[in-house]
């Protein structure tokens, strides 16, 4: 579908794509020293067969990052001794390169080497962005030298060093006395004190050896390195992989999640980021873990597609035995005697249910506060929004709280969290997934769906949660076409080069104004240069109109979710308030939903509305709207950015920055419309902050969305961990 121009570089063959992939993996850390991963798995997980996996081990194996025999993987673990004798090395090359470089220091390079020692001191910088600035100082530095060839053999060594080096960002928490001594080495420089200069240099170099030694050592009585396992970003592939090879269980893995909950999450652990993404945990998912655990034994076979995954529920659902508040303090002891389909499902499948997340009083707004849970912390930026209604989910998913999350999206609410925390959110076509069990806010844009770190992932819960159910005639949808189902299927044979079958258009329109609205618009420009070079047909200037208007008349909240909302408390026997007015008039929400107080005032009857029946046909006007304007464009799926704006802090909200209804996310073109639709994330803002770029398809396009997202996550890794995702002991 998209021609070939000239001027687009070769991309690379799946070999080199698949060595690289890995590499860079092992060199930032991602898989960490020591950490052992079946080929199949390692092979899986990057969307290939095993025979390029092998090859692309050999040559890690050649550099020394890898060991690894016929069925296994092993990233090799460096012994203090050996990190010594690498740091000596270094050191001695980096002197070496101080003694040349430092006659060639001029200002341009002080400048440019202040601007980074800026960076690295801002408040709240994450470990992985500080590693990066580290190496980017000492670089522009050694870079004013003549000697391209010392510089290739600092850069190897350098390679060589980078995975102790996350060992080193992520368990250093303050960074203060590695910013004094870049620092003093700066004004060193300045002075032209050359020998003064090559003593700072080593010290800093020895005491960096000795602190990646400590946190070695501080991690190796933790019982998943003893068991040289690393739970951290576990997909379900990689997961089964070492149920299989006999290297974990369930109820270990389970109990790995709880403990981190525990210290990570809870607003009691004062040592912990205390993210307040979890409401409840699961009193029972330890023993359901063991007695999945125990059926394998006796079977050898995995009890479903999701055997042994622990997954995290958004509290919207009900969950038989576990308490489902729907974010409201009004219902905090409310316990369901049955299970939502989706619950149902996924038990069914072989998942354990971990425990509940947390959401805003009945999903009614963009962001995490709710009266039952107040806020919920960004991991990647601890003083900002998580975004919502699926707060939890997405931060409890992207802090590894739980392999997998399921959310809710009814105006946005997958999709605007999973931009705001990296992952991969993904709404389905109205109807495709029941909504029986979970409480609406507009019951013809209701959808739960899944929420991961990878596409994969995603790809496996849906795979268990889409179908048809008796008591939502929505779902009747998943029975009228063939492109229904095999998700997993669907994503197993994307490479990179699949993205040269996409054609995307680009909705200008959708692209926010204003100093905020650019650092956004930045990263997604430069995510749609990145398609461009990887051969995807880019369609720019497509142009809605008025698309405030547009949001505006199809936006029904106020008239439609009040009457929602009361039948379906009305049909549990709860014990709470039975009404919206009663909530609102006893100050049982969160001040700040204040799109609750205005579905309270709202008709008892819809239809009584004078703008009801007109907003319904608007949706219905724009949804075709949308699809023929991926039909004149000739294009798959149109792309903007998920929100206009980047997380803000929760400052701004308590200041009233925003309203529910005036907040800019893009989100709202596909629920409004019901058309499928997924962020995807696709790069940082300058201060850390993550941004997804929204992929909207015509009705039941899953399949072609998730192979869309699956070619990119493969291109280009975008999946960054957040700091405190690295360190389970504080």
């Amino acid at each position: 579908m998209v021609s070939q121009g000239t001027g687009i570089a070769a991309a690379p063959t799946l070999a080199e794509g698949v060595y690289q992939q890995i590499r860079r993996n092992i060199l930032e850390g991602r898989i960490a020293p020591g950490t052992r991963v079946s080929i199949r798995s390692l092979a899986e997980s990057v969307g290939v067969s095993t025979m390029p996996t092998r090859e692309a081990l050999k040559r890690l194996g050649f550099e020394g990052l890898v060991e690894f025999d016929r069925r296994a993987v092993t990233i090799t673990m460096l012994s203090p001794d050996e990190i010594r004798e690498l740091f000596t090395i270094r050191s001695r090359l980096e002197c070496l390169a101080t003694e040349w470089a430092l006659p060639a220091f001029d200002v341009e390079a002080a400048v440019a080497l202040r601007s980074v020692l800026d960076r690295m001191a801002e408040p709240g910088i994450g470990p992985i962005v500080w590693r990066e600035l580290n190496r980017e100082f000492h670089q522009t530095f050694y870079a004013c030298g003549t000697s391209r060839y010392l510089l290739e053999l600092i850069h190897n060594i350098w390679d060589r060093i980078q995975p102790y080096m996350a060992v080193y960002a992520s368990a250093v928490h303050d960074f203060t006395e590695a910013d004094r001594q870049h620092a003093h080495m700066l004004q060193l420089m300045l002075a032209g004190d050359l020998d003064a200069l090559l003593d700072a240099t080593r010290e800093h170099l020895h005491d960096t050896a000795e602190a990646i030694i400590r946190a070695l050592d501080t991690g190796a009585d933790h019982e998943d390195q003893e068991k040289n396992v690393n739970y951290e970003e576990l997909s379900v592939s990689s997961f089964h992989g070492l149920i299989e090879s006999g290297e974990t269980t369930s109820a270990e893995v389970t109990a790995w999640y709880l403990q981190r909950i525990a210290e990570l999450d809870d607003a009691d652990n004062p040592s912990g980021p205390q993210l307040n993404s979890v409401v409840t945990v699961n009193p029972e998912a330890i023993a359901e873990a063991r007695r999945i655990d125990e059926r394998y034994a006796r079977t050898g076979t995995l009890v479903g597609p999701l055997h042994g995954v622990p997954v995290l529920v958004k509290d919207q659902g009900e969950t038989k035995g576990i308490p489902t508040s729907f974010g409201s303090t009004a219902f905090a002891d409310y316990i369901p005697e049955v299970d939502a389909t989706v619950v149902d499902r996924l038990r069914k499948a072989g998942a354990v249910i971990l425990g509940k997340t947390a959401m805003c009083d009945f999903a009614a707004g963009w962001f995490s506060f709710s009266s039952r849970t107040q806020h919920t912390k960004n991991p990647y930026a601890l003083d900002r929004e998580t975004g919502g209604s699926s707060a939890g989910t997405a931060a409890a998913v992207t802090a590894n709280l739980c392999l997998v999350g399921i959310g809710e999206d009814t105006g946005g609410s997958i999709r605007l969290p999973s931009s705001f925390t990296n992952l991969f959110g993904l709404r389905v076509t109205t109807g495709l997934v029941p909504r029986t069990g979970f409480s609406p806010l507009l019951h013809f844009q209701d959808t739960p769906g899944p929420m991961a770190r990878n596409v994969a992932d995603l790809a496996a819960i849906l795979d268990v949660i889409v179908g048809y159910d008796p008591a939502d005639a929505y779902t009747a949808i998943a029975t009228t076409s063939s492109d229904v189902g095999d998700y997993v299927e669907a994503v197993s044979g994307v490479d990179v080069d699949a993205l040269q079958h996409f054609r995307v258009g680009v909705l200008s329109d959708a692209f926010g104004s204003g100093d905020d609205q650019e650092r956004t618009n930045g990263v997604v420009r430069a995510a749609l240069d990145t398609l461009r070079r990887r051969g995807a047909g880019v369609v720019d200037g497509l142009v809605l109109g008025d698309l405030p208007a547009w949001v505006a008349e199809t936006s029904l909240y106020t008239i439609q979710s009040k009457s929602d909302l009361e039948n379906f408390l009305a049909a549990r026997d709860h014990g709470g308030p039975s009404t919206i007015r009663e909530i609102v008039d006893a100050g049982d929400f969160h001040e700040l939903t204040d799109l609750l107080a205005d579905i309270a005032d709202g008709p008892d009857d819809p239809e009584d509305d004078p703008n009801y029946f007109k907003g319904r046909a608007r949706q219905e006007e724009w949804r075709r709207t949308l699809i023929a304007m991926m039909a004149e464009a000739d294009v798959d799926f149109l792309v903007y950015p998920t929100v206009q704006v980047p997380a803000p802090t929760r400052e701004e909200l308590a200041a009233k920055r925003w309203t529910a209804l005036d907040f800019p996310t893009n989100t709202v073109i596909a629920s409004q419309t019901s058309l499928p639709a997924m962020s995807i994330p696709v790069g940082f803002t300058d201060n850390g902050l993550p941004v997804g770029l929204e992929v909207l398809g015509r009705p039941l396009s899953e399949r072609a969305l998730l192979r869309f997202a699956r070619a990119w996550e493969l291109a280009e890794s975008p999946r960054r961990a957040a700091a405190l995702t690295s360190v389970a002991k504080a």
